[in-house]
């Protein structure tokens, strides 16, 4: 079996996960208690029909006359009818209840995730905080809405049917006691083994799904470097310890019902045959023995239902732990909001240079990250990071953004005080108007500051809609992500740090996205990371990386005039497919290539 991921972020104790979930449902102690007075009336009256059942069986037996059997019969459709409809009113009124605590539990786990710095969360596998908020949300809704009203009935039917039956009779009850060990040790071995591979398939499904964004996110790369079989054969081996595990656990599930079988069969015949050697003694009536029967094959659902919920239990504590974990691991009060151009008085932005001294920082899970980089990044200028997936440039862009701080080495900004503003590849369009997603960095930025913003971006589009509700119906991913850049220029960074800013974006809109960031470039500090190498290339400087440390750097033109991967990386991109054959194929000399192919389009020989 391959060894499952570690996950980065923790998991709560069982004890603490039912300290949160008891300071839940103290908010909404009223409804608790009545929905626990409800369920407990509904399994009272369904003691009702068995009852009476077993006193129809003796005013047979008895020839006791229509007129008694008819009233035993009303007396049984009464006690149905009774306890359906309280069932009814019971499960309403948990199902809001539920409904409220779990909106809570909800929103405390958003409040809390957004509030985590991304040193936290972001350790190579990004997949496990996405997995918590998203399946185990999921996975704990479900036990909310469906499992808990089911075995909140099952458990007081269960309390309410054994009082009723060593009611009737303790020996009786003592005979249906038989069949407690089967269940004591079919629900044991389950509790124990499944504990186990239920959180294995929480994590693995976390891996799974790391490996399908990293191969989603490093397509163009992966395609230019022929490692589109390794990256498919990652997510096909994470996959398949994602269903071995799950096969796992449905053969856990085979076990326990083996057992549960096995102790009704076992209960019932020892009541019968106890209700049997009674009667022949006259300790007992048939309508007794009948009655005893019948409460305790009431409880073969209720057993099963508990019993076989918790299968989903185990997966909802497991689920709950995990948001637990990540409600305890957040800061107890929200990061402050950035400081742009509409909330200060105006300035001169300070020119910003970066130097970078050994700097190393390595993710805890799973080691990747970056070694020994050393760097000088001139003020107002651009350098970029470039390499395939994994080797390190994204690390470094978070480090310098403060994201990470570095396990070694120093990261010097003058001033020190410099925030850069850090843009990725993520498109967000956040619910409001336009007007209300570009204030999000400078509440009170004036109309003319955001309208200035948007033409500066090539966001003319925006202008006449700006305080428009119903106009994100019409904004695409590209167009998003101007709206961020515009952003970005209300905030007015001195240090702008661009991750893939145009990764997410169609072809439809990639050229005006890339006019966009050479306006926001423009007498800033930037640090640019592409695929694409074409954006790059009027970076004055390139750093290429791979396993986590600086392999290359010098300008477009240098980089292209020595055989290395930079120049790999431009000639299988400007190319096109005949120069992916093979991994390991060997590309022509660069004195036997068209001169012109050796620079970007816009520094070809007759343009303009």
């Amino acid at each position: 079996m391959t060894e499952a991921p570690t996950p980065l972020l923790p998991i709560a104790t069982g004890a603490r996960v039912r300290v949160v979930i008891t300071t839940l449902l103290r908010r909404h102690r009223g409804r608790a208690a009545a929905t626990a007075a409800l369920f407990l009336v509904a399994s009272a009256l369904g003691v009702v029909l068995p009852s009476c059942l077993g006193r129809i069986v003796d005013a047979v037996s008895n020839d006791a006359g229509i007129a008694v059997i008819a009233g035993w019969v009303v007396g049984a459709g009464a006690g149905a009818v009774g306890a359906a409809l309280a069932m009814l009113w019971a499960a309403r009124v948990l199902a809001g209840l539920v409904q409220d605590v779990l909106a809570d539990l909800r929103q405390d786990v958003f409040a809390s995730a957004m509030r985590l710095p991304v040193s936290t969360v972001d350790d190579g596998e990004t997949a496990d905080l996405l997995s918590r908020v998203t399946g185990d949300v999921d996975a704990v809704a479900e036990a909310g809405g469906n499992v808990v009203p089911v075995l909140l009935s099952a458990g007081f039917a269960i309390g309410v049917s054994v009082l009723a039956l060593t009611a009737l009779d303790p020996r009786l009850a003592l005979a249906g006691i038989t069949s407690v060990p089967f269940y004591l040790l079919g629900t044991r071995a389950f509790l124990r083994r499944s504990r186990v591979v239920f959180r294995e398939v929480r994590v693995r499904e976390a891996a799974r799904s790391q490996a399908v964004l990293e191969a989603v996110e490093g397509i163009e790369t992966l395609t230019a470097l022929g490692e589109q079989d390794h990256a498919l054969e990652r997510v096909s081996t994470r996959a398949e310890d994602s269903i071995r595990m799950q096969v796992e656990g449905v053969r856990v599930r085979n076990r326990l019902f083996r057992w549960i079988n096995g102790g009704e069969l076992v209960g019932l015949g020892a009541i019968l045959a106890t209700g049997f050697l009674l009667h022949a003694g006259d300790a007992v009536t048939v309508g007794m023995v009948t009655t005893a029967a019948l409460l305790f094959h009431r409880l073969f659902d209720p057993v099963g239902q508990l019993i076989f919920g918790l299968d989903d239990i185990q997966r909802a504590a497991i689920g709950l732990a995990r948001l637990v974990g990540v409600i305890d691991l957040a800061p107890a009060t929200p990061r402050e909001a950035p400081v742009g151009v509409g909330d200060r008085e105006p300035v001169v932005r300070p020119r910003v240079g970066i130097e970078l001294r050994d700097v190393g920082y390595r993710y805890p899970t799973t080691g990747r990250g970056i070694s020994d980089v050393t760097l000088s990044i001139a003020p107002g200028t651009t350098t970029a990071l470039v390499g395939s997936s994994g080797s390190g440039k994204s690390t470094l862009a978070r480090v310098i953004a403060g994201h990470h701080p570095p396990i070694s080495g120093v990261v010097d900004m003058e001033p020190e005080t410099t925030v850069p503003y850090y843009l990725s590849q993520e498109l967000h369009r956040f619910r409001g108007t336009i007007a209300d997603n570009l204030r999000l960095v400078a509440p009170a930025a004036t109309h003319d500051q955001m309208v200035a913003a948007l033409i500066a971006v090539g966001a003319e589009w925006a202008v006449d809609s700006l305080t428009s509700d119903d106009a994100g119906a019409r904004i695409d991913e590209g167009r998003i992500q101007q709206l961020a850049i515009a952003r970005a220029l209300l905030a007015d960074p001195a240090v702008v740090i661009l991750d893939e800013a145009t990764a997410d974006v169609g072809l439809h809109h990639r050229d005006a996205v890339e006019a966009a960031i050479r306006v926001l470039r423009r007498d800033r500090t930037t640090v640019l990371i592409a695929h694409r190498l074409e954006p790059v290339s009027t970076a004055e400087q390139i750093i290429v990386f791979a396993e986590g440390r600086a392999a290359q750097r010098g300008t477009h033109r240098d980089l292209l005039a020595t055989d290395g991967l930079y120049r790999r990386f431009w000639l299988a991109q400007t190319e096109g497919p005949q120069l992916h054959r093979s991994p390991n194929s060997q590309l022509p000399p660069k004195d036997q290539l068209p001169p012109n192919e050796l620079l970007p389009p816009n520094e070809q020989r007759g343009t303009p």
